[in-house]
């Protein structure tokens, strides 16, 4: 009976420690306001653009979701159009498949493999996959025409491999270019689908796709099967008469500070730490080619906290910078590799140093702390440019300085702000010493950061332990 009893305890504690949440390292990221606090100066919030890194071999699919191991392997998901069209009863029809392969740099793929061929059908090639790690579950969703217009099709899989259609398909009717992701915050899916508006005056200048606007229309479900809003757009090519639009308050729409004949023609989002990122492709058409598809304009980083609403504080800012000259669509969630946060188009592979999306600067003195966290068992790690990149020539003008306080606000006594001085770097991991001492003995207490900086960007806080030599 003891060595019964001792092994009941011993099963009980053992479902204790695997119903335990999970401890999120610490990252404290910065994309607006919301990121600091007390705040003196003249701060301001950037991002930064995608870079092209270096060409590569197509990998001969189009990469759909990324899932990391433990190991450093990433499981990649992608699909295939087939182009050979199949004929039945004199119809024309097309199949896709969907692609499972390995890879630990995004450059290489190893072990790819088929894991599912569709039945024929009128399939476009538009589609977008997300993962669930509550419900451990893929789900992808793929476009097939019909007389009203795009069917949103949904298909599960537990483990990547087995694929089942939903037998609730079609979901509902919209637009042709969609992203997906799954918000731990939300505890959703969030789908961003092409949309149109039906304006109360045509277009300025129609084109190819007539007088109705381009907007966005988001998403949510629990589950992937039942979606809020679950309308759809009527006879999406006008062909019966009946066309009708979403609702405007069911539609993400350009606001005052935009051109008037600005459109949104596709945004593709993903979820990165605690917060959601976005890359909008904007739209307008043109006089030098009346009727037809106008270029693609630029990108613009969003941003929302939970993924659902959205901010756009970075307007200014091309998000594929020069990355790429014209058109171009990110396709899925960015692999986080060697300190890169990358992006992989069929030729090319784009990104930046991890954790640089956005950030917070000062061009001239400037002062700000974090909102509070409780100090982890673990060093602190800047990642920060002193000067910033647009300053080159700052030189040692620039400075970073950090001050660690408690609870109340007041300095730590050891961790005074002209004990750690930061100059002349550039890095994602900068060691946060105070005359050589680290935080980590702090660990379990409620602090915050107070940093003084001058010509520098604060792209992010990390905790981590140190590595062993």
């Amino acid at each position: 009976m003891a060595i019964l009893s001792i092994l009941v305890i011993i099963a009980i504690l053992l479902c204790q420690v695997i119903a335990m949440p999970q401890q999120v390292p610490l990252k404290l990221l910065f994309s607006g306001p919301q990121d600091i606090a007390d705040t003196w100066g003249k701060l301001h919030f950037g991002a930064t653009s995608l870079e092209r890194m270096e060409e590569v071999p197509h990998p001969g699919f189009e990469v759909s979701c990324c899932v990391p191991r433990d190991d450093g392997v990433w499981d990649i998901y992608g699909l295939i159009l087939d182009e050979e069209p199949i004929s039945i009863e004199g119809q024309t029809y097309n199949k896709w498949r969907i692609i499972h392969a390995t890879t630990r740099d995004a450059i290489s793929f190893n072990d790819i493999e088929t894991v599912y061929d569709s039945p024929p059908g009128e399939w476009t090639f538009n589609h977008a996959m997300a993962y669930n790690p509550e419900a451990r579950e893929f789900l992808l969703l793929k476009l097939n025409i019909d007389r009203s217009g795009f069917r949103y099709m949904a298909f599960f899989s537990k483990d990547g491999r087995n694929w089942t259609e939903n037998p609730g398909n079609p979901l509902f009717y919209d637009g042709d270019a969609i992203s997906l992701f799954w918000s731990p915050k939300l505890h959703r899916y969030v789908l961003t689908s092409k949309s149109f508006q039906n304006t109360a005056q045509p277009k300025h200048l129609p084109d190819h796709g007539g007088i109705y606007r381009r907007v966005l229309s988001i998403r949510s479900s629990v589950d992937g099967r039942h979606w809020e809003p679950s309308d759809s757009i009527d006879d999406v090519w006008n062909r019966d008469g009946r066309w009708k639009p979403l609702p405007d308050e069911l539609l993400t729409l350009p606001d005052e500070q935009d051109p008037p004949d600005l459109e949104f023609y596709s945004g593709n989002g993903f979820w990165y730490h605690d917060r959601s990122y976005m890359m909008v492709l904007n739209y307008a058409a043109t006089r030098l080619a009346p009727g037809k598809h106008g270029p693609q304009m630029d990108t613009e980083w969003w941003v929302a906290r939970e993924g659902l609403d959205w901010e756009r504080p970075f307007r200014e800012v091309n998000a594929l910078g020069n990355a790429f000259p014209g058109y171009a669509r990110i396709t899925h969630n960015p692999l986080l590799i060697d300190g890169r946060l990358l992006f992989r188009f069929p030729h090319h592979l784009v990104g930046m140093k991890e954790d640089r999306i956005s950030f917070v600067g000062a061009r001239t003195n400037g002062e700000f702390s974090t909102l509070a966290f409780e100090m982890p068992e673990a060093d602190l790690y800047l990642n920060a440019a002193v000067p910033s990149p647009d300053k080159p020539l700052a030189g040692n003008q620039a400075y970073l300085m950090a001050a660690l306080l408690d609870e109340a606000g007041q300095v730590i006594p050891g961790y005074e702000f002209e004990k750690c001085l930061i100059q002349n770097a550039d890095q994602i991991d900068l060691p946060l010493l105070w005359e050589g001492k680290s935080a980590a003995e702090l660990a379990g207490q409620t602090v915050r950061l107070r940093f003084y900086l001058r010509s520098a960007n604060i792209y992010a806080v990390t905790g981590r332990v140190k590595p062993a030599n």
